[in-house]
């Protein structure tokens, strides 16, 4: 099977790999986990982290022992053939189960849901796949992460900051926002990050990258001028905001929809300045 997507730096590397230390180890080992999420170009690795230069995570037959634990990390559990695939040579969990894997076992649901991003907006799965996967978790913590994640999860995401912020927000009682919303302009129609097209409030991400480069710079300039000149208000944050200082960014959020025209009763006022205050105290885990 091969992968049409853009690869990773060191895909092709970590597959050479691959195929002797699984033969070593078993007719029925597996690369898994965020191994074989990297072979199908998704990397979920700790931001930094060269993959040829970590243990590699294998699915073994629990019968299996020896097994290097200075070059594998071991799952025991037997991958069924209907869950795997053979990619370049390499015996590798299909990318329903993947994405399941690495979702269902994030530190947070925040990576659980961007995780889920990642693999639905290449194509490699559709959401009716994770729901089934959920379903078959037998651990009832992995199956709780796991069908949360699903329920947020959007192939519409152009990054995983994209999805942290749009989890942040549904995990509060502010209105829901559209991914990738488009914004009709004089200049044409522009997609903003997370959009509240009701109250024409846009939110956009800026990565460091994108502050470090004029042109970049100059051309949000232009298109926020745009948005502009048709009524739209723009939040625009960085990563800090995201892990930092999420409940500011909440606070700030339900003043721009409340002055936009968004209501809500006293109850629902009162709960979104206490998930503020809950993610003041708790900023979620993004790394």
């Amino acid at each position: 099977m091969t992968v049409s997507e853009d690869t990773l730096p060191d895909r092709s590397l970590l597959l050479r790999t691959l195929v002797p230390v699984l033969g070593l180890l078993s007719a029925d080992a597996v690369a898994c986990d965020v191994t074989a999420a990297y072979v199908w170009g998704v990397d979920a690795y700790p931001h930094g982290t060269r993959v040829t230069r970590t243990r590699l995570h294998v699915a073994v037959p629990r019968g299996v022992r020896r097994v290097g634990t200075q070059a594998v990390v071991a799952h025991h559990e037997l991958v069924p053939p209907h869950e795997r695939v053979v990619v370049e040579g390499a015996r590798v969990t299909a990318p329903a189960r993947t994405a399941a894997d690495i979702a269902a076992r994030a530190p947070s649901l925040f990576l659980a849901t961007s995780r889920l991003d990642m693999f639905l907006a290449r194509g490699l799965v559709h959401r009716h796949a994770l729901v089934a996967a959920a379903r078959r978790r037998r651990s009832p913590r992995q199956h709780a992460r796991l069908r949360d994640a699903v329920r947020l999860s959007s192939g519409l995401s152009h990054s995983p900051a994209e999805s942290w912020a749009r989890v942040l927000v549904r995990s509060t009682r502010l209105p829901a926002p559209e991914p990738q919303c488009p914004v009709p302009t004089r200049e044409g129609i522009f997609h903003t990050d997370l959009g509240w097209p009701g109250y024409r409030l846009a939110l956009e991400y800026d990565s460091r990258e994108h502050h470090a480069d004029p042109r970049a710079r100059a051309l949000d300039r232009y298109r926020y001028a745009a948005m502009a000149d048709e009524g739209w208000g723009v939040v625009s944050i960085g990563i800090h905001d995201l892990s930092a200082r999420p409940g500011r960014l909440l606070r700030r959020l339900q003043r721009e929809l409340t002055a936009r025209g968004w209501t809500c009763s006293p109850e629902d006022e009162q709960a979104v300045q206490r998930d503020a205050l809950r993610f003041d105290r708790h900023p979620p885990r993004l790394r």
